[in-house]
């Protein structure tokens, strides 16, 4: 986010440069845009050193550029620990803890137990060496962003099991209930995590509770398809295993298999972004997606610079939609998955089954395009970092790793979808118009049919006649 710089006290920004006093221009206040630069260079210093784990450099830049005083707020509003924890440098945040960094900072409504228990990537005993440390210098961990989301269901978000099992040795509220009415329980459900479900359950959490939706954590769990979630829910609720509610699924017409398809346009699939903003906990940026009209592929190819457009004004926001959609495009596609009727043994199929399953591949197709925009983007943006790495540097090798491994998934994106158009070019041979598009006959038509019936009735009759005198004349011989 960056920041502009006011006019002095009393004076309106609507106020014209121009006619600032007589005809003279106030003198440009370089020095003021200097040091912005400055602040902002100073921090992207801080976080590459803290990013490749560099603690040397980042006791000098304290020592030098922060003049010992690691609490600075930074650019962005954060400070060294904000990003030491959120990179996950235990080293790093020992030593600013130590240093006399404030373990209950804030910005952006985030704190630094909240700031790593967040992080998805690093080990479990990096992360709960951080948490320890946090803790012994006494953090609050019975606090909450802008969301209502607790310490403790970020960390159940990212599986950190010793982690809850602190927290909650440390009497921490399970009961507390984030902004979509959730509580730990909820979370526990809904990112499928079996162990900490059950430690939870053993600690009296309720699992009878509603969201704001009016769903229980056993809905949620069968909303997913988390067998073993359910199955532990069941237990504990003693509900028997055999028990099934019915829904009754109502289909229209055949155009509901191709969502957003009007005259002269394409499927745009936008129902699906508030789905995925849901798992991604980013429900609240909802109504402002939908509302500037976006279709799927846009959404699945935003840059951070399209979310700050977009209003996505808080770092960590916008890099758990980075997270949400890099973990989407990275996902395995199974040939069962691409290949629907093709590998189903039976031959009989009604018209329902053929668009169903045309529409399910034309939806796999407009999914690949994006996944191979995407892949091919962060390619490219990987092959311009290279050119600026020395030969011998580590980062360098990581890179043609990275780069490598692109190229490989983008073949794996050619071939799934090559897969597809196979499929869907034997879908569309020998398939019968669909009813909803038999257009009504015109007097052309009606006519054109009559003529051709009158023709045939009379040839059938010269037929028969011939017939007919053929048959006497045999009989008279």
């Amino acid at each position: 986010m960056t920041h502009t710089a006011g006019r002095p006290g009393g004076e309106s920004d609507s106020d014209p440069d121009d006619y600032y006093g007589y005809f003279d221009e106030p003198p440009r206040n370089y020095f003021q845009y200097q040091q912005q630069n400055d602040k902002k260079k100073l921090e992207m210093d801080l976080q590459d050193s803290i990013i490749n784990g560099s603690l040397a450099e980042v006791q000098e830049i304290v020592a030098t550029r922060l003049n010992n005083n690691v609490n600075t707020r930074l650019d962005s509003g954060w400070n060294a620990l904000m990003h030491a924890c959120f990179h996950a440098q235990d080293a790093i945040v020992k030593y600013l803890l130590d240093e006399g960094a404030d373990p209950n900072f804030r910005a952006d409504s985030m704190t630094p137990i909240m700031t790593v228990c967040s992080n998805s990537n690093a080990s479990n005993e990096v992360i709960s060496n951080i948490v320890t440390n946090l803790l012994e210098k006494n953090c609050k961990i019975n606090c909450m962003d802008n969301y209502g989301q607790t310490p403790l269901m970020k960390a159940i978000g990212c599986g950190r099991v010793d982690v809850v099992q602190k927290f909650l040795d440390l009497g921490v509220n399970i009961e507390v209930r984030d902004l979509q009415g959730w509580t730990a329980l909820f979370w526990a459900a809904h990112h499928n995590q079996p162990q900490i479900l059950e430690i939870l359950i053993a600690r009296g959490a309720r699992m009878l509770e509603v969201d704001k939706y009016n769903r229980t954590a056993l809905e949620l769990a069968e909303l997913h398809d988390y067998n073993e979630i359910v199955e532990i829910l069941k237990r504990h609720l003693q509900i028997p295993e055999d028990h099934e509610e019915s829904y009754d699924m109502e289909i229209t017409t055949w155009h509901d298999f191709y969502p957003g398809i009007k005259k002269g346009q394409s499927p745009d699939y936008r129902s699906e972004i508030p789905h995925l903003l849901y798992g991604m906990h980013l429900e609240n940026f909802t109504s402002t997606i939908m509302k500037s009209g976006m279709d799927l592929r846009t959404f699945l190819l935003l840059e951070e610079s399209d979310m700050v457009k977009l209003g996505m004004d808080l770092p960590y926001e916008r890099q758990r939609l980075k997270s949400g959609l890099r973990h989407f495009h990275k996902r395995n596609w199974k040939l069962k998955a691409v290949s629907g009727l093709a590998l189903q043994p039976t031959d009989n199929f009604s018209m329902l089954n053929y668009l169903t399953s045309l529409g399910s591949h034309l939806h796999q197709i407009y999914v690949l395009e994006a996944t191979l925009q995407y892949t091919l983007r962060e390619y490219n943006k990987i092959q311009d970092q290279i050119k600026f790495e020395p030969p011998e540097s580590p980062t360098r090798e990581k890179m043609v790793t990275a780069a490598k491994n692109m190229l490989s998934n983008v073949d794996c994106i050619k071939r799934a979808s090559a897969r597809v158009q196979i499929v869907l070019e034997k879908i569309a041979e020998n398939n019968p118009e669909p009813a909803d598009l038999i257009k009504e006959k015109t007097m052309r038509d009606i006519v054109l049919g009559y003529f051709t019936e009158a023709v045939v009735v009379a040839s059938l009759g010269m037929i028969v006649y011939q017939a007919r005198s053929y048959f006497s004349q045999f009989i008279r011989k």
